[in-house]
C-alpha cells in the first residue's frame, strides 16, 4: 500500500495535469503539456516545453521552451527560449528571450527583448537595454524594438545600436549608433553615429557623426556633417559651424562659421569669430585674430599675423612679411604692404604700394601711392597727390604742402625740381 501511494505522488509531480501548478517537473522529449506552471524545480533532458517556472530551472542538455522564468535558470550545455522573459538569472549555452528580462543573462549568445540588468555573451543582443551589455559583438534593436541603451555597452568586435545611446559605449573595433548618443563613446577603430552626439566621442582612427556634436570629439580623423559645439581634436576634421575649439594636426575644414578657436596646419572655414592658428588659413570674414604663415581671408576686423596676409578689407592690424589688402583702416606692418584700395591709418614697411588714397602715413624705404597720400617718410616717396614728403627722393604730380629731401619733384610747383625743399600751396 505504501509503495502504491509513493508511486502515485511521483507521477503527479513528474507529469502534472495541464493548468495545475506543480512543485517539481522532470521532462524529456516534450512529455508534459505547454501550459504547466512549476512552483519549485524543473529539469529537462534534450527538449521540454512548459509554461512558467517559479524557482529553479535546470535544463541538462539540449533545448527548452517556456513562457517565463521567475528565479534561476542554469543550463551549461543547454539553450532556452523563454517567450515572456526572465525575472532573475539565466545562464546557459544560449538565451533566446522575448518580453522583458529583469536580472542577469550569461551565455555564448543572448537574444532577448527589453533587458533591465546585465547581459553577457560572445554575441549579446537586446531590443532595448537598461543596464550593462557585454559581448564580443553586441546589438540593440530589431524590427520591433527601439534599440535604446541606458547604461553601458561593451563589445570586443562591434556594437550596433538601432536607437539612442545614453551612457557608455566601448568597443575594441567599432560602434554604430543610428540614434542620438549621450555620454561616452569609445572605439579602437571608429565610431559612426547617425544622430546627434552629446558628450564625448573617442576613436582610434575615425569618428563619423551625421548630426550635431556637443561636447568633446577626439580621433585622428573626424567628420561631422553638422555643427560642433565644444571641442574637436583630430589630425584632420570636417564640420559645418563650430562653436568652441577645433584642433587638427593637419587640417580643419569647416563649411560653416567658427566662433572660438581653430588650430591646425591648414584651416579652411567660413566666417571666423575668434582665433585662427595655422600654417595656412583660408576663411571668410574674420573678427578676431588670424595667426598663420599664409593667411587668406575676406574682410578682417582685428589682427592678422603671417608671413603672407591676404585680405579684402582690413580693420585693425596687419602684421606680416607680405601684406595684401584692399581697404585698410588701422595699420599695415610688413616688409611689403600692397593695398588695392584706400588706407586710413599707417603703412609701415620696406616697400609700401597703394593703389588708392592714404589718409595717414606711409613709412618705408619705398612708398608709392597712385592716389593721394597725407604724409610719406622714406628713401623714395611717390604720390599722385601729397601734403608732406620726407626722403632722399620725393616726387608728386600735385603738391599741396612741403617736400624735404635731396631731390624734390612737384610737377605743379613753380619750380618743379628743387634740392632740399620744395613747397606749393593752392589758395
Amino acid at each position: 500500500m505504501k509503495r502504491k501511494t509513493l508511486a502515485l505522488l511521483l507521477s503527479c509531480a513528474m507529469f502534472s495535469t495541464a493548468g495545475i501548478a506543480a512543485p517539481m517537473q522532470l521532462a524529456s522529449f516534450k512529455n508534459v503539456t505547454a501550459d504547466s506552471e512549476i512552483n519549485g524545480f524543473q529539469s529537462s533532458l534534450f527538449y521540454s516545453n512548459t509554461g512558467t517556472v517559479n524557482g529553479f530551472d535546470l535544463p541538462i542538455l539540449g533545448y527548452t521552451e517556456m513562457d517565463q522564468v521567475n528565479g534561476l535558470q542554469l543550463g551549461a550545455l543547454a539553450g532556452s527560449h523563454v517567450r515572456n522573459g526572465v525575472n532573475g538569472a539565466a545562464i546557459g549555452l544560449f538565451n533566446w528571450h522575448g518580453g522583458e528580462d529583469n536580472g542577469l543573462n550569461i551565455s555564448l549568445a543572448n537574444q532577448v527583448g527589453n533587458m533591465n540588468g546585465a547581459s553577457v555573451g560572445i554575441y549579446s543582443a537586446t531590443d532595448q537595454m537598461n543596464g550593462l551589455n557585454i559581448g564580443g559583438v553586441t546589438a540593440e534593436g530589431n524590427l520591433n524594438g527601439t534599440g535604446d541603451i541606458n547604461g553601458m555597452n561593451v563589445g570586443i568586435l562591434g556594437n550596433y545600436n538601432k536607437g539612442r545611446m545614453y551612457g557608455l559605449n566601448i568597443n575594441g573595433l567599432g560602434n554604430y549608433t543610428e540614434g542620438t548618443m549621450k555620454g561616452l563613446n569609445v572605439a579602437g577603430i571608429g565610431n559612426e553615429i547617425d544622430g546627434n552626439v552629446r558628450g564625448m566621442n573617442v576613436a582610434g582612427i575615425g569618428n563619423y557623426i551625421r548630426g550635431d556634436m556637443k561636447g568633446l570629439n577626439i580621433s585622428p580623423f573626424s567628420w561631422v556633417d553638422k555643427d560642433i559645439t565644444g571641442a574637436n581634436v583630430a589630425i584632420a576634421s570636417h564640420s559645418r559651424n563650430v562653436r568652441g575649439f577645433n584642433v587638427g594636426g593637419i587640417a580643419n575644414w569647416s563649411e560653416g562659421d567658427i566662433k572660438g578657436m581653430n588650430a591646425a596646419i591648414v584651416n579652411v572655414s567660413g566666417n571666423m569669430t575668434g582665433l585662427n592658428i595655422a600654417a595656412f588659413n583660408k576663411s571668410g570674414d574674420t573678427t578676431g585674430a588670424n595667426i598663420t604663415a599664409f593667411n587668406w581671408s575676406e574682410n578682417t576686423t582685428g589682427f592678422n599675423m603671417g608671413v603672407f596676409n591676404r585680405t579684402n578689407d582690413m580693420t585693425g592690424f596687419n602684421l606680416g612679411g607680405f601684406n595684401v589688402a584692399n581697404n585698410v583702416t588701422g595699420m599695415n606692418l610688413g616688409a611689403v604692404n600692397f593695398n588695392g584700395g584706400n588706407v586710413s591709418g599707417l603703412n609701415m614697411g620696406a616697400i609700401n604700394i597703394n593703389s588708392g588714397n592714404v589718409t595717414g602715413s606711409n613709412i618705408g624705404a619705398i612708398n608709392v601711392t597712385s592716389g593721394s597720400s597725407s604724409t610719406d617718410f622714406g628713401a623714395f616717396n611717390y604720390a599722385d597727390t601729397t601734403n608732406f614728403q620726407f626722403g632722399l627722393i620725393n616726387a608728386t604730380k600735385h603738391l599741396e604742402g612741403l617736400q624735404i629731401g635731396v631731390i624734390n619733384i612737384a610737377m605743379n610747383a613753380t619750380v618743379p625740381v628743387l634740392p632740399l625743399v620744395n613747397f606749393h600751396r593752392s589758395f
